[in-house]
Order: C-alpha cells, then sequence, then structure tokens
C-alpha cells in the first residue's frame, strides 16, 4: 500500500497526558436514519447494491458493501481522538490567507460542493489511495452539495444545487434548506474577501477570477469566469470553498468565532479549549448515507476530539496506551518500537510520494550545468542502490517523483524498469565512466560548486562521492528555511539547491519555465508547448496520463535535476478502528473526512484497553 508522509509531531506537556486518560465520548446510539444517497459529480448515479449479511468464521457480522465487497458490518457509537501539532488556524475559511484545509474542523462542520468518492478508496475498488494532498483527480470526484455541473462554453460553470440539504439545527439557520442563492454567497465571498486564500490566487484586479457569480433559480449556480481560468475556478470551486450559513455572516460579520459555527457537515463543533482541545459531536440530521452501505446514514462516530499535542513522544505516549486510535506518517525507529510494544497493533507502508532533488542553475554563465555530459556525470557517481541499502536499511525507493506509484496515479507513472535504458543508467553506478563524461567536458579536474539548502539530509553522502569518483568539492551553505525560500523566490539561488520536488504533480513546476519553482531554471521550449496542452485536457484524466507517460520519460533523460531515494513512512491504528486504510485526504486537500465513513468497535476497544469512551 503506498501512502503520502503526512507527520504527526506532538506535545510538551504532562497535563495534556492525564487530559487525554480523562477524556471520553458519548454512548453509542444504535439509531440509522435513511435519506438520500450522493451521485456522481459528472451526473451519473452511483449504483447501490444492498448487501447481504453473512457471518464469516470469527463470528462477525459481515456484509456486501456496494462494490461487492465483503466487510465487516458498520456500527454506529464511539469517539475518535486524534493529535494536531498546532492548533486550528480559524473556523472561516474567508478569514484566512492559508488555504482552507489549515482550518482543519471545516472538513467536518461543512460540506463543499464536491468530494472524493469513498468508493473508489481501499475499502472499496481500490483506485484510490487518498493520501495525495495536492493532486486535483476529475476521475475521482463526486457531488457533495452539487449534484453536477455544466460546461457550456469555455467562460461559463453551471453548478447544480443538490435538494434536500439542510443546516445543522440551531440559530440562526434552524435546519433550514440550503439553495443555490446559499452557493452563490459562499463562492462571492470566497473569491472576494479580503482575507481569503482564494481572493488572493484568482485577483480579480489581474483579470484572474470570476467575473460574476449568481443564482439562476433556486438550484442553480452560474459563474462567469475568465476563459483562461475556467478549469482552475472550477476545480477551486468545488473542494476549496465551505459553505457557511449566510445569516450567520450577516449577523456577526463572519464566522471566526467557533461558537458561530454553522454548516451543513456530519459533526456540530460543541467545544474549543485554545491550544489544547476541539470537540465536535454527530449531526444528527445529516443529509449524506454511506456510499458503500446506502442504507445507512453517516456518520458513524458519536464525535471526534482534537488534542493540540506539539511533543511527538507525549503524542506517542498517547497512540501506545490506546487513547489515540491512529499515527500517520511515522519514521521507521518509531515504528518498530510500536511494533515491539504494541503487537497487536496493525500498520502498513507508505510510498514516498516525492523526492529530494538537486538542482543545477542551466541559465548562469560560468556555471557547467547546462552541458548535459557534467549533469550526467555527477549522476553516475551516485551510488543510489547503496542510499537505499546503507542509509536507508532496504527502507527506500529509487524514484518517487514527479510521479510516484500510488493507484490515483496508475495512469500516468511509469516504473523505473519500463524507462528507457538511457534513463535507467541515470539511477545505476558508473564512477568511471562519470569522470570520462567529467573529463569530455572540459573538468578532468572536476571543479567547486556550491549547493544552497536548509537541511543536509542526504548532501554529505553526495559530497562524498562526488569527491571521491569526481574530484569535484561541494560546498554546504545551509540558511534557514525563511531566508532560503525567499532567495529561491526571488531567483537568487547561485549554484545548487537541494529540496523537495516543487508544487503537485499536475503543474510540473520543476520543468516550467514560467514558474519559480523551476529551481534548474530550465528553458525547454517542447516542453512548455505540451505543458499548454496538457492544461487543456485537465478533465480527461486518460489523456492526461497518456501524455505525461510520453513526455516526462523524455524529460528525465536530460538529467535536469538529481533526484535522490527517499524512505517509507509507516502508519498504524488499532484494531478497534474499522474502514480506515490510512487515507488522510478524501479529494484534493479533504484533511480529516475520512472520519465521515470510518466507525469504531467501542466493545473491542474496551476489551483491549478497559477504556469506554
Amino acid at each position: 500500500m503506498e501512502k503520502k508522509k503526512f507527520i504527526w509531531i506532538l506535545v510538551s506537556c504532562l497535563m495534556m497526558v492525564t487530559l487525554l486518560v480523562t477524556s471520553c465520548g458519548e454512548e453509542a446510539t444504535d439509531e440509522e436514519e435513511e435519506v438520500n444517497g450522493e451521485e456522481e459529480v459528472n451526473g451519473e448515479e452511483e449504483e447501490e447494491v444492498n448487501g447481504e449479511e453473512e457471518e464469516d468464521t470469527t463470528g462477525k457480522d459481515m456484509v456486501l458493501n456496494s462494490v461487492g465487497k465483503l466487510v465487516e458490518k458498520p456500527r454506529y457509537g464511539g469517539w475518535y481522538h486524534t493529535a494536531l501539532v498546532n492548533d486550528v488556524r480559524g473556523f472561516d475559511d474567508a478569514m484566512t490567507t492559508t488555504p482552507a484545509y489549515f482550518t482543519y474542523t471545516l472538513n467536518l462542520t461543512h460540506d463543499e460542493l464536491c468530494t472524493g468518492d469513498w468508493t473508489k478508496g481501499l475499502e472499496g475498488t481500490g483506485e484510490a489511495s487518498w493520501t495525495v494532498y495536492t493532486t486535483y483527480f476529475p476521475h475521482l470526484q463526486v457531488g457533495m452539495l452539487a449534484t453536477s455541473y455544466e460546461l457550456p462554453d469555455n467562460e461559463t460553470i453551471i453548478w447544480h444545487i443538490r435538494q434536500g440539504v439542510h443546516f445543522q439545527d440551531k440559530p440562526p439557520a434552524n435546519g433550514r434548506e440550503l439553495n443555490a442563492h446559499d452557493i452563490a454567497f459562499n463562492l462571492n465571498r470566497a473569491f472576494t474577501s479580503s482575507g481569503s486564500y482564494l481572493s488572493g490566487t484568482y485577483r480579480q484586479d489581474r483579470d484572474e477570477g470570476p467575473r460574476s457569480i449568481t443564482a439562476i433559480d433556486d438550484w442553480t449556480v452560474e459563474m462567469k469566469v475568465p476563459p483562461a481560468r475556467q478549469v482552475p475556478i472550477l476545480f477551486a470551486s468545488n473542494d476549496f470553498v465551505y459553505h457557511h450559513c449566510p445569516e450567520v455572516i450577516e449577523e456577526y460579520g463572519d464566522a471566526s468565532d467557533w461558537q458561530n459555527c454553522l454548516g451543513t457537515g456530519a459533526f456540530m463543533l460543541t467545544d474549543y479549549v485554545p491550544v489544547s482541545t476541539v470537540t465536535l459531536e454527530r449531526n444528527p440530521d445529516y443529509w449524506r448515507n454511506d456510499p458503500l452501505h446506502p442504507d445507512n446514514q453517516l456518520p458513524y462516530l458519536d464525535g471526534v476530539k482534537y488534542f493540540v499535542i506539539p511533543d511527538t513522544a507525549t503524542s506517542l505516549a498517547a497512540f501506545r496506551t490506546g487513547k489515540l486510535e491512529a499515527r500517520t506518517g511515522l519514521v521507521k525507529d518509531d515504528w518498530e518500537s510500536l511494533v515491539r510494544t504494541n503487537p497487536d497493533l496493525l500498520w502498513d507502508q507508505s510510498m514516498p510520494t516525492q523526492s529530494a532533488c538537486i538542482y543545477m542553475r542551466q541559465d548562469k554563465p560560468g556555471l557547467p550545468y547546462d552541458d548535459i555530459r557534467v549533469r550526467k556525470a555527477l549522476f553516475y557517481a551516485i551510488n543510489h542502490q547503496e542510499i537505499i541499502d546503507e542509509y536507508y536499511g532496504g527502507e527506500a525507493e529509487m524514484i518517487c517523483g514527479p510521479v510516484s506509484g500510488i493507484p490515483e496515479y496508475a495512469a500516468m507513472y511509469t516504473k523505473l524498469e519500463e524507462y528507457s535504458e538511457e534513463v535507467q543508467k541515470l539511477y545505476g553506478y558508473y564512477p568511471e565512466e562519470a569522470k570520462e563524461l567529467l573529463t569530455n567536458a572540459g573538468y578532468p579536474d572536476g571543479f567547486t560548486a556550491t549547493i544552497l539548502t536548509s537541511a543536509e539530509g542526504l548532501i554529505p553522502i553526495v559530497k562524498d562521492y562526488w569527491e571521491r569518483n569526481l574530484n569535484v568539492t561541494l560546498n554546504i551553505d545551509v540558511k534557514t528555511t525563511a531566508v532560503v525560500n525567499s532567495m529561491l523566490q526571488g531567483g537568487k539561488q547561485e549554484d545548487m539547491y537541494y529540496g523537495a520536488i516543487g508544487g503537485s504533480v499536475l503543474k510540473c513546476n520543476q520543468w516550467r519555465t514560467d514558474t519559480f519553482q523551476n529551481y534548474s531554471k530550465i528553458v525547454n521550449e517542447e516542453f512548455n508547448e505540451w505543458f499548454e496542452e496538457f492544461n487543456l485536457e485537465m478533465l480527461d484524466w486518460d489523456k492526461m496520463g497518456a501524455m505525461m507517460k510520453e513526455m516526462e520519460p523524455k524529460m528525465r533523460a536530460q538529467a535536469y535535476f538529481i533526484d535522490l531515494p527517499n524512505d517509507y513512512t509507516y502508519y498504524m491504528w488499532w484494531p478497534w478502528l474499522k474502514s480506515w486504510h490510512g487515507e488522510v485526504s478524501i479529494g484534493y486537500w479533504n484533511m480529516y473526512q475520512e472520519y465521515h465513513y470510518v466507525w469504531v468497535d467501542t466493545e473491542l476497544r474496551e476489551e483491549m484497553t478497559g477504556i469506554s469512551r
């Protein structure tokens, strides 16, 4: 199973451990209400297959879900307990210049126009791992507050709004039905509020944002947009805007006070203690059913409790003693320790989705990197496999970016053995040939280079390889993250830079001429033209996949940057947490939305820990 690294760094104070020990949820409920199931975002109905209950040999109640998979029958009740490194950054996405996903609770208290299709995940068909935050997957989206959308021309987006969705039953909405006027209100607010992330990203003064957003009737919203920005605005609208009750905004000016948090979501915010805890309880009137079990109203949990725990050791102690349900982004040492002390824990391995890279400026006179012989020589002089075996103990991937082998990227991923011999050779180890290439390029005695970084990582190992094999002296220039970021954004890196692959896969930022994240300063007109065509196909995943599989190996063969092996991380969970397989984002930046679907075996938890909650 492949996963995205998602590091949980957590807590400093023993008082928090006491708080975790004493906290408890409410009693489980057996009541299940029937509501209308959700539809695909393209208007196609989901297939509903009522599962036939069966009994397996362990005595557990089993059921066939809607994709025909035999699973344990979900049960209602119990609480999910999780930890945050930092406090919640707000409760109103229109009031924060950081992306809405940092307002953690909104994925639970509010809904968006679209979401990821849970039936495509590992509990269903396995087409998605739901571990990638920065890529929009149009083929894996379904409608949420919208049933479908239309693009009648290149400057219009039409949203068809779902009927029968109600705001939570608290003043001032008091459970009234949501309509297209509410959607238009929130979209306008998200794209025009001076403090919102989307208004900063799609600036109206540059004609980058929507030109108008109007409810043309009670169930239809029309957006007029610049033609060149239609698809990006479509993506941002359906998965970056949380829909608040307009009466709250009209009465209080905004929804930044947690007590005014009012949406249509699966959970209701009931308590918030700054830099300590956030408590959310089940919305008994939530409109959605489980797409894998269409007769079951969501959510299954009685509630969710966040603990702000900045210290890793304290967080791990809470997890080790069963006070947290799961952990993701564990490093090898912590995983091995937990396996030893808690053999009952379930776990799996997460495949890295990004590489650490060495970027080499190819636009600056006096630097040698515009010569592909130099770039290949630097590649050949590094023993990638030895790094994997000796440094990572075999627990790493040779190539893990920009496109990795997780299920979502199946249409565009190329395995190492499927590349040309030329590309495969870059990841071999040929020190003699490397020396010959460098000599032929005019550097028989090597040269001196300086590499900018905020963390040395693998650079000392690379430095040793280059000095031994090529007589290349590498000076390591370590600066603070803030200084490095400022230099990169201004294009002021003098020579090499060591850091991660920049931006999401589909933005191809590491190769495009027009982005500062092209840290090697590549100018490849063939690729620039390709990217313009690639952008036009952003709604056709299969075509995008074919285009990527054709172009990406060509670009990799140019050795524009040196990607280094990256290690696996691990995720672990207690056996009482059900229907979870390491998911961290259902759709595009939907952190914590997996809590809609998971359930807790409260009897098993009490049996294993003595804790009833």
